[in-house]
């Protein structure tokens, strides 16, 4: 541990919490293979006051995608799968509606027309099994790599069903062999087990607080406040938290997900190199629809990975970091995975409080920005 660095991160912690309206956080830093910041502060769930600790559990939303990559990477890497070969090579039942040409890449990039479910109860969301009989219905809003726009949800069930179909084993099955496995984790899940050792170091997802007046940011509308409610309320759900969601479910430490980064180093991390140089490389380089078109949140999209030097067009900060050659992903709310190969930094940040669009990753630039300055790194350079 580098003692300034972690009074850094836990003096930055606290300020968010204090000024940002945040509720419990997690962050964990590792920079040349060495484990340098491991704190968190606040409370996990304010209906009982249980605070966080170094092993409470947050619902990762959408850095589920960065891990849901890796595997996929992974899985090209030894021929399993292709890059540009059809989804429906290995899940056949997919071809149907004008599908057949969508690729892995295509899905890896949010460019396979299908960028939503439409008409799907949201109760069947855990569901990898009915999202995909979904989608096997579901004709494409624009021809393979015409245009480009979020798959928030139906990017985990197309990568999801395909791991599925090309390895003949379930995802979560697959996700321990390729990446918790090899790396020792234990606290990295898509569908948390039904044991109270696991479930009760879940934090609870709750609507973030105002922003203190120092800020100059506005109080939390009642639009605002609402918006972030619903899906925090199903992801609190049991179903949701033990359902099976590759793009938006997985549940997990910051000292997981900060491990499964590290482990992009060209030297690994702790025995373990997940992906080789090549293959970041190439996962690294960012994509446009034919149309020009980007993901509304970042002009940086990667396949799989969002790139850093991005400035959020709703906060106006950089995710996932302002060095451009960083990767990893954000979750909805606020919370950011990463590694960064020119600072050779890997950062998770994971929380409970789900903030608004307008300053959603204040906090993680906050937080970033003190570890940097503590390791003496330039920022943004």
């Amino acid at each position: 541990m580098n003692p300034h660095a972690q009074a850094a991160a836990t003096d930055a912690l606290h300020h968010a919490i204090d000024t940002l309206g945040e509720s419990g956080l997690q962050v964990v830093a590792i920079h040349r293979g060495e484990v340098v910041v491991d704190a968190w502060a606040g409370i996990a769930d304010p209906a009982t006051a249980r605070p966080v600790d170094g092993d409470t559990l947050f619902t990762g939303f959408s850095m589920s995608k960065g891990v849901t990559a890796t595997i996929v990477h992974r899985l090209v890497e030894r021929g399993i799968l292709e890059y540009d070969a059809p989804l429906a090579r290995w899940w056949p039942d997919f071809a149907a509606h004008g599908k057949g040409g969508i690729t892995v890449r295509h899905a890896l990039s949010h460019r396979a027309g299908l960028p939503e479910f439409r008409d799907l109860n949201p109760d069947d969301l855990p569901s990898l099994a009915v999202t995909g009989r979904h989608l096997e219905g579901a004709a494409p809003d624009w021809a393979p790599g015409a245009s480009m726009a979020y798959h928030g949800l139906t990017y985990g069930t197309l990568l999801g069903r395909v791991v599925e179909c090309a390895t003949g084993k379930p995802f979560a099955q697959v996700l321990r062999e390729e990446v918790t496995g090899p790396l020792g984790l234990h606290d990295l899940h898509c569908g948390v087990p039904n044991d109270p050792a696991v479930l009760d170091r879940i934090a609870t997802l709750v609507a973030s607080g105002d922003p203190a007046p120092s800020t100059g940011l506005a109080p939390v509308t009642e639009s605002e406040r609402a918006d972030r409610a619903e899906p925090g309320a199903r992801f609190n759900s049991a179903a949701y938290r033990a359902g099976c969601m590759p793009a938006a479910g997985m549940i997990a430490t910051a000292r997981d997900l900060a491990t499964h980064y590290a482990a992009m180093r060209p030297e690994g991390f702790r025995g373990v190199r997940l992906l080789e140089p090549a293959t970041l490389a190439h996962a690294s380089v960012p994509y446009r629809g034919d149309d020009g078109s980007h993901v509304e949140w970042t002009s940086r999209m990667g396949l799989g990975f969002a790139l850093g030097a991005a400035r959020h067009p709703h906060c106006g900060v950089d995710t996932v970091a302002p060095w451009a050659d960083a990767f990893g992903h954000t979750g909805m709310g606020g919370s950011i995975s990463m590694y960064c190969p020119s600072q050779d930094l890997a950062v998770a940040l994971t929380k409970n409080a789900l903030a608004p669009s307008r300053f959603t990753f204040y906090a993680w630039d906050h937080v970033l920005r003190a570890i940097s300055d503590a390791l003496r790194l330039p920022y943004g350079v």
